[in-house]
């Protein structure tokens, strides 16, 4: 019965349609890449909108938008079982001409039916290129997804996510490209690991969480004001 449901979830996130944010003129924008982390799972189930990138545009002001270019499930792997590179999104990012990217995925690249460290790290070196290289030369941010809490009854981290894999190599490979290309990186993992009460689930923030993880974030973009 397990397994068929697991099946059925994965169906449901490879399926779900998800419209991509409405473009309001006149506005900086700063454009959010990842996974359910990013799309804001954790509240966004209670019909909550307390995302991140809720509190991150409250933050920034008038001037900003924050878009939310996040999608369930999604991996960084071409190869991975739901990637993000397949999505319209991939292409839409790229079009917006977003002032700053904010670049989060590897979470579910950690599931061991997806992880392969050498592949991970060379896709994620390119897919980090692609936006770097755009034509307008937008800030781009790298950013280590969150640390993920076991379950205290089962003693493991939900959704088949390893949590040893993002703390030792997604996030060690998130610092080396961010080291390499000479681009800003926010460890979200230290920022999050010692903050169990900030995810309900133990992978995606709740209503707490999203807002001091945005504020980790204003503070990093605000050091070298965007745009």
């Amino acid at each position: 019965m397990m397994k068929l449901r697991e099946w059925l979830g994965r169906m449901l996130l490879k399926y779900a349609v998800q419209k991509p944010p409405v473009i309001l003129d006149g506005k900086k924008k700063i454009a959010c890449v990842g996974d359910s982390i990013t799309y804001g799972a954790g509240v966004l189930a209670d019909r909550d909108v307390s995302t991140w990138e809720y509190f991150l545009e409250k933050m920034l002001g008038t001037d900003f938008q924050v878009l939310n270019y996040g999608i369930s499930g999604r991996t960084l792997q071409q190869e991975g079982d739901l990637p993000y590179q397949k999505e319209k999104f991939w292409k839409i990012t790229h079009e917006v001409r977003a002032e700053v990217y904010l670049l989060m995925l590897g979470t579910n690249d950690s599931k061991l039916y997806n992880w392969d460290a050498e592949r991970f790290e060379q896709q994620y070196r390119k897919f980090v290129q692609s936006y770097q290289t755009l034509s307008w030369n937008p800030r781009v941010i790298l950013m280590a997804p969150p640390c993920c809490f076991e379950d205290p009854q089962t003693g493991v981290v939900g959704y088949d996510i390893n949590g040893e894999i993002i703390k030792d190599i997604v996030r060690e490979t998130v610092k080396k490209c961010a080291e390499e290309q000479n681009l800003e990186w926010i460890d979200l993992y230290t920022f999050t690991e010692t903050h169990p009460e900030w995810f309900d689930d133990g992978v995606h923030p709740n209503k707490e969480g999203n807002q001091a993880i945005a504020e980790e974030i204003y503070r990093k973009i605000a050091r070298n004001h965007a745009g």
